[in-house]
C-alpha cells in the first residue's frame, strides 16, 4: 500500500501518527545512506549511470506524453462530436464554433482538421487577431477559401488562393484511413500551413456512407519546450528525433527567426556525423539496431555518453525522445565494488523491510477500519457484497441507474445530474464509491433499463457527462467500470480526493459546490462554499 495513500485515507489523529511515523521510518533510511556514502566513497551516487539515464529517459517520454495523451482524447471527443453532429469538412461556421474551444485551451494543438473522401477539407488554426479557416471545396479543388476570424469567430477577411493542395496526399491521411477507427500519429513533416516541423493524431471513420478523418496538429516546438523544461541530472541533454534519423535542434539562431528557418532546423545525422552531440547520439542508436530500450554507449566531442531512447507514439518512423549523460569517470570504481554496494544495498533493505513492519504492524488494527474507497478488479464480487451490505454512508451512495428514470420510463437529465452530484461531493470531501444499478435500500437493479448497445457506449456516455459537467481535467480522479455481480450488471464509480475545487456545471449554466455530509450530498452557498475551500485546499 502507497504510505501516502494511506496518509489520505486516514483520520486527522491516525494521519497525524503515521505521518510522524513514516517521517521517522524515511529520515533513518536517508540517514543510514548518507552514513554509508560518507564511509564508502563519496562520489558513488553519480557512477550509477544506468539508472540516471534509464531515469531521465523515462522523465522525458512520460512528461512529452503527458502533453500528447489530452490531445488523443481529444480526438476521440471531437471525432463522437462531429459524428453525432453530421457535420462536414464545408459546415464552417458549425466548425468553427466546435474546435476553436479546443485550441483555446490546449495549446499543444497547433490546428484542427475535418476531411473526407472526395477531397473536401477544414482546417482551424491560430492568428495573432484570432483565428484562420481554410476550407477546400471539392467541386471548385484548384481554388482555398481562406477566412480570417476575431477573438468571438466574427469573419474580418475572406479570399481564395489558387493552389494545388489535396489533403488526400497529407501522411495523416493515408495513415487513418490504412486503419480506419484507430488513432495514428504521422511521422514528423513540416506543417504546410505553418512552414514548422511537427506531428499529426488523426482517426477515419465511416459517416453518412462516406470515409472522414478527424485531425489535430502538434508542432515539435512545443515538444521540444517540454523537454528544455525538465530538470535532468548535471550534464544531461534531451533531444527530439524521427526514427529515420533525422533530428530536430532548434539553435538560438534561428528560434526567433522567420518560420522556414526554423524548419530548416531539421537535418539528417547521416549528414552531420561526428558533429552535435544529438546527431552522434542517433548515429549510435542507428548502428545498434534502433533499440528502444536499453543503454546505448557512444563518443562525442571527446568524451564517452550513455544514450536512452523511447518511442513517443506506436508510428516505427515517427517522434522519439532521447537522453544522453556522460559517463561517470569513476564508474570503473563502482564496477570494481560491486560486492561492497551489493552488500550495502542488502543492509539498506533489510533495515527499511524492518522499519516498515513495524509501522504496518502498529497501524493494522486502524488500517483495518478506514472505509473502503477503491473495489478490487480480480475479485470484485466479494467488495461488491459487503459494500452494499454497509449500505449507504459517507464513502458510499447507491443510484438505481444512470440516465434512465424508472418511473417515467424514459432518460432523464435529472437522474444524471443526481448521480453527478454524487460524484462531485466525493471529489469536493474525502473520496469515495458510486455503485450504479443499486436501489438506496441495497436491491440489485442492474443496469439494464438504461437501454445501452454495448459497453463501449455505456463508457462513452459516462466520460462525456463527466467532461460535459464537470470537466476533462477532473477525469483523473474518477474512474468508471463495469461488473457482474449474481448475474446484474453494475456500474461502479471511484473517487479519489480531489486537489482543487470541483464545480458541478447543470443545466442552467449554474456553478454548483458540493459537499458530502454522512450518506447526503449537501450543496453550499458562496459564502460557505468558499469557507470550506479556505480550510480544505
Amino acid at each position: 500500500m502507497n504510505p501516502l495513500s494511506l496518509l489520505h485515507l486516514s483520520s486527522g489523529p491516525i494521519r497525524n501518527r503515521l505521518l510522524r511515523d513514516l517521517i521517522l521510518l524515511v529520515a533513518g533510511t536517508v540517514g543510514l545512506l548518507v552514513l554509508i556514502n560518507v564511509l564508502l566513497i563519496d562520489d558513488i551516487k553519480h557512477d550509477l549511470a544506468g539508472n540516471r539515464i534509464e531515469s531521465a529517459s523515462a522523465l522525458v517520454r512520460d512528461e512529452v506524453r503527458g502533453l500528447l495523451l489530452p490531445v488523443q482524447q481529444q480526438l476521440l471527443i471531437v471525432r463522437d462530436g462531429m459524428e453525432s453532429a453530421g457535420l462536414g469538412p464545408l459546415d464552417e461556421q458549425a466548425l468553427n464554433e466546435r474546435l476553436t474551444p479546443i485550441l483555446a485551451h490546449m495549446p499543444q494543438v497547433a490546428g484542427a482538421i475535418e476531411a473526407g473522401a472526395d477531397g473536401a477539407e477544414y482546417f482551424l488554426g491560430r492568428t495573432r487577431e484570432g483565428w484562420l479557416t481554410r476550407v477546400r471545396d471539392p467541386e471548385d479543388p484548384q481554388r482555398l477559401r481562406i477566412t480570417r476570424w476575431d477573438a468571438q469567430l466574427k469573419a474580418l477577411e475572406t479570399r481564395e488562393q489558387g493552389s494545388d493542395y489535396d489533403p488526400r496526399d497529407r501522411p495523416w491521411y493515408r495513415n487513418a484511413t490504412a486503419h480506419p477507427d484507430t488513432q495514428v500519429w504521422s511521422a514528423p513533416y513540416i506543417f504546410a500551413s505553418l512552414g514548422l516541423p511537427g506531428t499529426t493524431v488523426a482517426i477515419a471513420r465511416e459517416q453518412a456512407g462516406e470515409l472522414r478523418v478527424s485531425a489535430l496538429d502538434v508542432t515539435l516546438e512545443r515538444i521540444v519546450g517540454t523537454i528544455e523544461g525538465l530538470d535532468l541530472p548535471p550534464g544531461g541533454y534531451g533531444f527530439l528525433f524521427n526514427g529515420d534519423g533525422g533530428v530536430f535542434v532548434p539553435s538560438p539562431e534561428v528560434s526567433g527567426s522567420h518560420a522556414s528557418d526554423r524548419a530548416a532546423s531539421f537535418f539528417s545525422a547521416h549528414e552531420r556525423l561526428g558533429g552535435p552531440l544529438a546527431f552522434d547520439a542517433v548515429a549510435a542508436w542507428k548502428d545498434a539496431d534502433r533499440p528502444a530500450d536499453g543503454l546505448v554507449r557512444f563518443r562525442s566531442g571527446g568524451r564517452d555518453w550513455w544514450g536512452g531512447f523511447r518511442p513517443l507514439t506506436d508510428h516505427p518512423e515517427g517522434a522519439w525522445v532521447a537522453v544522453a549523460l556522460p559517463v561517470s569517470a569513476t564508474l570503473t570504481i563502482l564496477q570494481s565494488r560491486w560486492h561492497i554496494v551489493a552488500l550495502t544495498a542488502f543492509a539498506i533493505l533489510a533495515a527499511s523491510l524492518t522499519m516498515a513492519s513495524v509501522v504496518v504492524r502498529k497501524y493494522s488494527r486502524q488500517l483495518r477500519d478506514l472505509p473502503r474507497l477503491t473495489i478490487d478488479r480480480r475479485h470484485p464480487q466479494q467488495d461488491l457484497r459487503e459494500l452494499i451490505r454497509s449500505g449507504e454512508g459517507a464513502h458510499l451512495e447507491f443510484k438505481s441507474t444512470m440516465r434512465m428514470n424508472l418511473h417515467t420510463k424514459t432518460p432523464g437529465k435529472e437522474i444524471e445530474l443526481a448521480w453527478l452530484k454524487g460524484v462531485t461531493a466525493f471529489l469536493n470531501t474525502e473520496g469515495g464509491i458510486l455503485l450504479m444499478g443499486v436501489a438506496d435500500d441495497g436491491t440489485l437493479l442492474g443496469m439494464d433499463a438504461d437501454k445501452f448497445e454495448n459497453d463501449d457506449k455505456c463508457q462513452l456516455h459516462f466520460k462525456n457527462l463527466l467532461n460535459q459537467h464537470l470537466g476533462p481535467e477532473y477525469a483523473r480522479y474518477v474512474r468508471f467500470f463495469l461488473l457482474e455481480l449474481d448475474g446484474v450488471r453494475l456500474g461502479a464509480v471511484e473517487c479519489e480526493r480531489a486537489d482543487a475545487p470541483v464545480f458541478l456545471h447543470d443545466d442552467k449554466k449554474r456553478e454548483l459546490f458540493i459537499i458530502r455530509s454522512g450518506p447526503s450530498n449537501i450543496e453550499l452557498s458562496i459564502s460557505r462554499a468558499l469557507k470550506y475551500i479556505r480550510t480544505r485546499f
